[in-house]
């Protein structure tokens, strides 16, 4: 195998499996980040003294994991469209050689 195999232009496999891997890349962040506010949602339940405490944690953290989760779909589907846009002109480029 050449390192010209290796080079994302000369390889459209090479590439894809780099964006997969930049993909998982960024799912394992959120799911870090997810855990870690599910976390710090437990700590605040242990230290919960009224019905309306718990509420209002419960509350704050759906909410709060809410604007996370759209956040991240929306950053997730920016990288795949521009994954998939860089893909398709990879192709296009590659057809012409």
């Amino acid at each position: 195998m050449t390192g010209e195999t290796l080079e994302p232009t000369k390889n459209p496999f090479f590439a894809s499996m780099q964006t997969a891997q930049a993909y998982n890349a960024k799912l394992m962040e959120f799911s870090a980040i997810n855990i870690s506010a599910v976390f710090k949602c437990a700590e605040r339940l242990s230290k919960v003294k009224t019905p309306q405490e718990f509420v209002d944690v419960v509350v704050n953290h759906v909410r709060d994991q809410f604007e996370s989760l759209t956040e991240q779909v929306e950053e997730l589907s920016t990288f795949v469209q521009k994954a998939t846009s860089e893909s398709e002109l990879e192709m296009k480029s590659g057809l012409g050689d």
